[in-house]
């Protein structure tokens, strides 16, 4: 079958949604990715790229509406990259996730009718993030900067004065930061020609304290009139700014130099029991309120009983492993990220946990020779990044036979691949949980539970 030509109109009934933000149709079994399509919506569709076995859409009319189509309260959805289903009823959204989840152990895992229950939503989807990583960009505009959000699939900035997603307190440190640049004239960093001086600002907030970090990431050694700035940041909320000096070329938002300019250098945040405490380059959940329902989930389908040894093998702040460590025999953190060890250290004294040990270093270098000792855990934690474990890592635990795997995961394409490699291992799956961390974007956290079958 040919493809049909670039630039024609189509009229397409939406079958499926992406976890991109793209609604999925057909021409004569041609697939067509249309952005910002949801399922059933009937679209008049422009194809703007055409691929031997699928191509790109743009609406240029929705003839019929999705039932569960909204008018999107962001005025920028339409432009921003942050989110993808403003425009989409949150109930369906968690339809749409699961499905999106089932459909990736299917065809990327091999399964068949995996056990995939219900999404656990939230109560109230607004407001949940606890981190803004704002680009700063040259632009041609009156201020010769922007700072905001990035279009979809692109580099351009979207300016937003508010986001319903972000923190309050975020909108306000941003507007300080913007008037900051434009009364100092201050540069943004290009990094086509490695010029320019502000690069990102970070904002980081504790719901459980209230504290807020600001994290300043410049190419140079110092900001025009930081104390000024600083001052200006800490009467608009925040209780920690940290200047970080990033010169490298690449797009490593931040480089290792740190300075703390007001406040202690951290913040603090409770989930449930456990308190943690945040450094600027640390790893932590941008949604506490389901991350405190995740990290349950997990210990639940782990079954601790007081008697089993653990491993977390991406272990962050501290992470599962310290929900686990409550009820576990021992624990053993692992992360790649000294700065993340460190905290995760200092996160167990704080809380009086004496049987966690932490080790840094890449998970897939430190597990196999534990295992090489025969130092072989009762359960095993996986919380990768998004691009999901390393081929070692996985055969090390196949080949350790380990009892029990908790995968815990932000990108269900990885883990169906990775479950795949585990079941062909001898691995069965016995139930994957999804939470809905990021409400209004196509992003689904899963908690999957993998048990070993010994060979008969």
């Amino acid at each position: 079958m040919n493809p049909p030509k670039k630039n024609t109109r189509h009229i397409i009934e939406v079958k499926e949604p992406t976890a991109k933000g793209f609604g999925v149709g057909y021409i004569d079994g041609y697939i067509v990715f249309i952005d910002g399509a949801l399922p059933n919506d009937v679209i008049d569709t422009h194809l703007v790229k055409t691929k031997t076995r699928y191509g790109y859409g743009k609406i240029m009319e929705i003839q019929t509406p999705s039932p569960v189509r909204i008018k999107s309260p962001c005025p920028v959805s339409k432009d921003c990259g942050g989110c993808q289903w403003q425009h989409c009823e949150y109930q369906a959204q968690l339809i749409y996730k699961k499905q999106i989840v089932k459909d990736a152990l299917e065809r990327i895992g091999g399964l068949t009718n995996p056990p995939v229950f219900d999404v656990i939503g939230m109560e109230n989807p607004t407001r949940y993030r606890n981190k803004a990583v704002f680009p700063i960009v040259p632009a041609k505009n009156k201020n010769g900067f922007a700072i905001g959000m990035y279009a979809p699939r692109s580099h351009r900035i979207i300016e937003v004065e508010d986001c319903g997603i972000q923190h309050e307190v975020h909108v306000k440190i941003l507007a300080v930061m913007k008037e900051h640049m434009r009364k100092h004239k201050i540069t943004a960093y290009d990094e086509t020609i490695h010029k320019g001086l502000m690069r990102h600002i970070i904002i980081r907030t504790s719901l459980h304290t209230n504290e807020v970090m600001v994290v300043l990431i410049a190419n140079g050694r110092e900001i025009p009139a930081m104390s000024e700035l600083t001052e200006n940041l800490t009467n608009n909320g925040a209780t920690t700014v940290i200047f970080n000096r990033n010169k490298s070329k690449g797009n490593t938002i931040m480089g290792e130099f740190f300075q703390t300019l007001s406040g202690t250098g951290f913040i603090r945040e409770r989930l449930g029991e456990i308190e943690y405490q945040l450094s600027a380059p640390s790893f932590f959940q941008v949604n506490p309120i389901q991350t405190k329902i995740l990290y349950d989930t997990a210990i639940t389908q782990a079954e601790l009983n007081g008697t089993q040894t653990v491993i977390d093998a991406h272990v962050g702040v501290g992470g599962v492993a310290l929900f686990a460590a409550k009820q576990a025999k021992s624990v053993l953190g692992i992360d790649i990220v000294e700065s993340a060890i460190n905290d995760a250290k200092k996160n167990a004294e704080l809380n009086g946990i004496e049987n966690a040990q932490f080790q840094q270093g890449a998970a897939e270098e430190i597990i196999p020779k534990l295992m090489e000792k025969q130092s072989r855990p009762d359960i095993i934690f996986l919380d990768p990044p998004r691009k999901g474990c390393d081929p070692a890592l996985l055969d090390a635990l196949i080949t350790a036979e380990i009892p029990k795997i908790i995968y815990i995961s932000c990108d269900p394409a990885t883990l169906a691949r990775d479950i795949k490699r585990l079941c062909n291992g001898n691995y069965t799956l016995t139930a994957t949980q999804p939470v809905d961390m990021f409400p209004f974007t196509g992003k689904i956290e899963s908690i999957a539970t993998l048990v070993f079958n010994k060979p008969s």
